[in-house]
C-alpha cells in the first residue's frame, strides 16, 4: 500500500487497499470485508464508488481491519471528516490538521500543491505578493483585502504557502511567489476547487453591492442556441482566460489583484426532456 498520508480522500486509500489485497490474496472479498467490519458489502461498493460514506460509529472496527497504527488512525479519521465536512470552514479545519499530521516529505502532496485552493485569500494572498513588498507586518497585509480578512487568517495562509512551497523569501526577507503562475491540471481535488469557485462567486455577489460600478465590470448574457454552438463559445472562453493570462504576462508592475469570474450553464432541460420522450 502507498503511504496513507499521500491520500487526499480516504475512499481512494479503501479502493487502492481492497484492490491490493483482492490480488494478492483468493479468500479476500467484499464479503470477506462484511465478515471483518459488519459493513454491508453492497454499501461498501457504495463507499468505494464515493456514492456513501463511512459512519463515524463504524471506524474504530474499520481502522482496526485496516490494521493501522496511531498516527494513521489519527489521519485517517481526520480524513473522513475531511470528506464528509459540508461547510467550508468545517473543510478548512480539517485540511489543516491533515497538513499537521502529513510527514515532511509529504507536505507537498501533489504537482498542484494541494490546499492551495481551500481559501480565496490564499490565492489572492499569492497574487498580492506581486504588488507589494512583505516582510512581516501582517496587521497592514490583512488590511490591504476586501472583503476584510483577519490577521490570523492571513498569517495561516503565508504559513501554508511557505510549507507548501509557493512563495519563498529572499536575502532581505521579502517574500515573493515561488512561481508566476498556477492553474489546475484535473489532478487538483475537485471538491476542493468546487468551494474555491463557490467563494469567488460570493466575493462577485459582494462587489456587486460594495465595489463601485468603475472599479468592476459585472455583465450577464441568456441566449438560446445549440450545444454545438456552446461548445464553441466555452472554447472560446477557454482561449480568452489564456489571452487574459499572456496579456497580464506582459505587464511590467502589478498594481492590485482582480478576480475574473467566467460562468456559462443551461438554464433549461430541453434535452433531457426529448430523451425521455424517445
Amino acid at each position: 500500500m502507498d503511504d496513507i498520508f499521500k491520500y487526499n480522500d480516504y475512499r481512494d486509500y479503501l479502493r487502492d487497499h481492497y484492490r491490493l489485497n483482492k490480488g494478492n490474496h483468493r479468500f479476500f472479498s467484499l464479503r470477506y470485508i462484511a465478515r471483518k467490519t459488519g459493513i454491508d458489502a453492497s454499501y461498501y461498493i457504495k463507499i468505494l464508488n464515493k456514492k456513501k460514506h463511512i459512519s463515524d460509529k463504524t471506524i474504530p472496527v474499520l481502522v482496526d481491519f485496516l490494521k493501522l497504527d496511531k498516527l494513521e488512525i489519527d489521519y485517517f479519521t481526520i480524513l473522513i471528516h475531511y470528506n464528509k465536512a459540508k461547510q467550508h470552514d468545517q473543510e478548512l479545519f480539517y485540511f489543516e490538521k491533515l497538513i499537521s499530521l502529513r510527514k515532511p516529505s509529504n507536505k507537498i502532496v501533489e504537482k498542484d500543491h494541494y490546499g492551495y485552493f481551500s481559501s480565496w485569500w490564499n490565492v489572492a494572498l499569492r497574487e498580492e505578493l506581486n504588488v507589494i513588498a512583505f516582510s512581516g507586518d501582517f496587521h497592514d497585509l490583512a488590511d490591504r483585502f476586501q472583503p476584510d480578512v483577519t490577521v490570523s487568517q492571513i498569517r495561516r495562509a503565508i504559513g501554508l504557502l511557505d510549507k507548501l512551497g509557493m512563495i519563498q523569501e529572499d536575502s532581505s526577507g521579502i517574500y515573493d511567489p515561488a512561481e508566476s503562475f498556477v492553474m489546475t491540471d484535473g489532478v487538483t481535488n475537485p471538491e476542493q476547487v468546487r468551494s474555491f469557485q463557490k467563494e469567488t462567486l460570493n466575493l462577485a455577489l459582494k462587489a456587486l453591492d460594495n465595489t463601485p460600478k468603475q472599479d468592476r465590470d459585472i455583465s450577464t448574457l441568456t441566449v438560446s442556441t445549440t450545444r454545438a454552438c456552446f461548445e464553441m463559445i466555452c472554447k472560446r472562453l477557454d482561449e480568452i482566460r489564456n489571452e487574459i493570462i499572456e496579456l497580464v504576462k506582459k505587464e511590467p508592475k502589478a498594481e492590485e489583484v482582480y478576480q475574473f469570474n467566467f460562468q456559462a450553464f443551461p438554464l433549461t432541460r430541453n434535452a433531457e426532456k426529448e430523451e425521455k420522450n424517445k
